[in-house]
């Protein structure tokens, strides 16, 4: 009888929306979509339900994510300003 497997823990990868880098989720912010209201989040347990885009946790990647809109082309979605902002500033306080 065949020995059975141990599961290995999957890390996924995902690429940050501003500079295109990719990381192992954990390494990464996430931000989420909500199915029903279609309001961007900050998702720092990376738990909520519905779209989610990741950015690199440096400000290099909040501003070139502001300059681009990258956020709002990934979630397809106008995403608020404060959002990025408070993402920052919570980051920041770690």
């Amino acid at each position: 009888m065949p020995k059975p497997r141990k599961r290995s823990r999957h890390n996924p990868i995902r690429r940050c929306a501003a500079c295109r880098r990719t990381a192992p989720k954990a390494e990464l912010i996430r931000f989420a979509r909500t199915p029903r209201t279609l309001q961007v989040q900050f998702d720092p347990a990376q738990k909520l339900p519905g779209r989610g885009a990741y950015l690199c946790p440096n400000p290099d990647c909040f501003r070139l994510a502001l300059k681009r809109k990258s956020l709002e082309r990934v979630l397809k979605v106008k995403v608020d300003e404060r959002v990025l902002q408070a993402a920052q500033q919570a980051l920041e306080l770690s």
